[in-house]
């Protein structure tokens, strides 16, 4: 697969087409100025026939039937392009047409339409245009230059469409579905069944010759083409998705995909133009690519659309930047490799093992949730492919691989040493059991999640290869990690979790999203970030020095600003239910970060945090101020607010508001905290106040004051939530003033003063 031209367009190119007419093949080449005809007689030199000059814009969409060709245009109009090749290439013409159409109670003359469609029986079809969003049906069977109206349908805004046999694909890229339509009757569609897409962003589709498969693309980055089985709209079923691999995680997105003799003929930005056998649907193996663009991965740049339906095979592709492309393509079968992977010991299948085929091009699959896998390559011989899972010892076997042949290879994994140990959860003031406790066990390997009973129980399996991280938690108490060594003997734990209001979000303590946006819902994940112009807008990382590596963002599915975060309305967080009559002084205090730019006008967003009491809701704070930042809140005092704080939520709305912007909030490091904590009654009987505390909670160090020490030796113990001594002195009666708690994770612990025979005071110690 090469490229064999290149006709360069400094303004810019999107959408293509062929024609082909008197044995001369064509290309017919959106540029931002005009709809370009260029004659292919020689392929390596093309030959600029005919351009129908019209307005700048970035989006000229283009198809033919027939002897003509037809654009349209999309951010500016030009109506209907019309161009004429019946004396193609002596005379071409063409001529901007437009007409008045009715559709869903608007009249309206044909203006800006996204793109453009015409199927086998000469219905051409305008999709999104302003103002009916859907798509518009006409007849240019009796009239090319004068296209009949029809109908419409208009229940969703079409990005792109595909019509055959009186069955409509449209790409309804806003709602993230495929919807598919009966058309026969045009003046009256009818819905048939829809399909969300892998990524919800549907660009475009294609349907296989039999009509049972079709092929969709999401226009996100790192988006998949995913291949359906649509043989009965009743049961559709997802066969196989497909990503190359060779540019996996570097944002690269799928834009234009088209069917041709079972293969699928894809535009990338900045990926150029890959083929991909789509023989068998259910297993998408890449066996072509030629890149059309060389600058940086990610964004939209690069190729735009490809036409691979000359006779000659000959691919004509557009590209954004580049101009317009000529390829000599090769199409090959695949060489199909398939199997399942099992435990060698009791031969359970083996879920998410790894294949990869040892040569030159990166490849992998994983098996799926029965074992099983399908992959392949493009070269028939003789290879190694090497099955690996993080649980077992890797094999590297043979396989044979011809094209357009399956190679069955069915392989057995024997599993690495691991051990049931139990966990116990309790708190620690009272040992009593935490019933449905959460347990997350961070290997080597990946993440195990578990639910203790109401025991506090729960059974794990860890391997006895690696140090590994448990982190135990319950809404009411403070999480807890512990880092275990598992190359030494492993025992039995017991977690003692401190009672109290904390959420570091490395596990899922129950908070509940809500929401009215149509993209950037709160997700509790390890953040990816964005940036834009060197300044980030959501933050790729939590908040330092915390448990885990997770906290709650506004969207986390693209690293691209605008593309996941809060769209067109609000998105809600609400926490548990927090009962705290028991503290003297309870205080609320977190981590937010909130960036607000761009769009149209001054950015007029906000994210507003928020208490409710079952009754009344009081807002603690609306935040307007970009900080690209984590800010840490000031200290709310509860009692304040409310006369009854046993049934307290926290909310965090954040909203983008008309006219949109970009909107991305974070949350993290909640803490609920007794500013006035109750001393300790395990104190001596007479009446004493020898120590106290400046500053606390507090976040770096706590200064601690004494008074009347009337001994000369006393001993000042820190002692964590488990009754572990983490730090000790000796104090004299000269001591004034003693800063502890710089070396201190955050959390809750006693500061404890002793003399030699007695414990004299316990304060609690709270740093954040």
């Amino acid at each position: 697969m090469k490229i064999i031209a290149h006709i360069e367009d400094p303004s810019g190119g999107s959408g293509v087409w062929h024609y082909m007419r008197n044995g001369i093949e064509y290309a017919a080449y959106g540029s931002r100025t005009g709809l370009v005809i260029y004659s292919l007689e020689n392929p390596a030199m093309p030959i600029e026939r005919y351009k129908a000059s019209g307005v700048n814009t970035t989006w000229r969409e283009v198809y033919g039937y027939g002897d003509y060709i037809y654009g349209v245009t999309d951010s500016r109009s030009d109506g209907l392009i019309i161009i004429n090749m019946k004396e193609a290439p002596a005379k071409i013409t063409h001529k901007f047409w437009t007409t008045e159409v009715t559709a869903n109670n608007k009249t309206d003359k044909i203006n800006t339409c996204h793109t453009v469609f015409v199927d086998e029986k000469g219905i051409l079809c305008l999709n999104g245009c302003s103002p009916w969003d859907g798509v518009l049906f006409f007849d240019i069977n009796t009239d090319p230059e004068n296209p009949k109206f029809l109908g419409a349908e208009t229940k969703r805004y079409c990005h792109d469409m595909f019509m055959r046999g009186d069955t409509m694909w449209s790409s309804d890229i806003l709602a993230g579905l495929l919807s598919i339509w009966d058309t026969k009757d045009k003046a009256n569609p009818k819905e048939l069944a829809t399909i969300t897409t892998p990524h919800a962003f549907t660009h475009n589709s294609w349907i296989s010759d039999n009509a049972k498969f079709v092929f969709t693309t999401d226009e996100k980055e790192e988006a998949y083409v995913a291949s359906y089985d649509v043989s009965d709209l009743s049961n559709i079923k997802l066969l196989d998705v497909f990503r190359p691999r060779d540019t996996e995680g570097k944002s690269v997105i799928p834009h234009n995909t088209r069917y041709l003799d079972g293969y699928l003929i894809t535009a990338y930005y900045t990926d150029g133009v890959k083929i991909i056998d789509a023989n068998k649907p259910d297993n998408l193996i890449e066996v072509g690519t030629v890149d059309t663009y060389f600058g940086a991965d990610g964004g939209f740049h690069g190729c735009w659309g490809v036409s691979p339906y000359l006779p000659s095979k000959t691919i004509v592709a557009s590209d954004i930047e580049g101009g317009l492309f000529i390829i000599k393509p090769e199409y090959v079968r695949a060489c199909y490799l398939e199997g399942d992977v099992k435990d060698s010991l009791d031969g359970t299948p083996i879920v998410n093992a790894k294949v990869v085929i040892q040569v030159p091009k990166v490849n992998y699959e994983e098996t799926n949730s029965v074992g099983q896998y399908k992959t392949g390559y493009a070269v028939a011989g003789t290879f190694k492919a090497e099955y690996s899972h993080p649980n077992y010892y890797p094999a590297i076997v043979d396989v044979v691989l011809a094209n357009g042949e399956v190679t069955l290879k069915n392989v057995k994994l024997l599993p690495k040493s691991s051990q049931t140990v139990k966990i116990t959860v309790l708190d620690s003031l009272t040992n009593n059991p935490i019933a449905n406790a959460k347990i997350v066990i961070n290997e080597r390997t990946g993440s195990q999640t578990y639910d203790a009973t109401t025991d506090g129980i729960a059974n794990t399996k860890i391997f006895v290869d690696s140090v590994i991280t448990i982190y135990a938690g319950k809404w009411g108490y403070h999480e807890k990690k512990l880092n275990v060594d598992t190359r030494t003997s492993l025992t039995n734990f017991t977690i003692l979790l401190t009672p109290g209001y904390k959420d570091d979000f490395v596990l899922d303590l129950g908070w509940k999203e809500s929401s009215t946006a149509n993209l950037g819902q709160w997700i509790k994940v390890e953040p990816i970030g964005t940036v834009q112009q060197r300044v980030q807008i959501q933050t790729e990382t939590d908040l330092p020095d915390d448990l885990g590596n997770e906290c709650y963002v506004t969207g986390n599915g693209d690293t691209a600003p605008g593309a996941n975060d809060v769209d067109n309305g609000s998105t809600t967080i609400q926490s548990p239910l927090m009962d705290l009559s028991k503290y003297n002084d309870p205080v609320i205090k977190y981590s937010r970060w909130f960036v607000n730019t761009g769009g149209a006008g001054n950015p007029n967003d906000k994210v507003i945090f928020s208490l409710n009491d079952g009754t009344n809701t009081k807002i603690l704070e609306t935040i307007t101020e970009s900080t690209s930042a984590w800010v840490r809140s000031e200290e709310f005092h509860l009692k304040t607010l409310f006369t009854d704080v046993s049934k307290i939520q926290f909310s965090v709305t954040a909203s983008d508001d008309d006219p949109g912007h970009l909107v991305e909030a974070a949350l993290d490091g909640f803490i609920v905290y007794d500013a006035n904590p109750i001393v300790s009654t395990n104190l001596p009987s007479k009446d004493i106040s020898q120590m106290r505390i400046q500053q606390n909670p507090f976040h770096r160090k706590a200064v601690v004051d004494f008074a009347n020490l009337e001994n000369s030796i006393y001993t000042l113990q820190i002692v964590d939530p488990n009754g572990h001594i983490v730090s000790q002195r000796s104090i004299s009666n000269k001591t004034n003033t003693v800063e502890i708690g710089d070396d201190l994770l955050v959390g809750q612990y006693k500061v404890i003063l002793r003399d030699h025979i007695s414990v004299l005071q316990i304060l609690t110690l709270v740093k954040i």
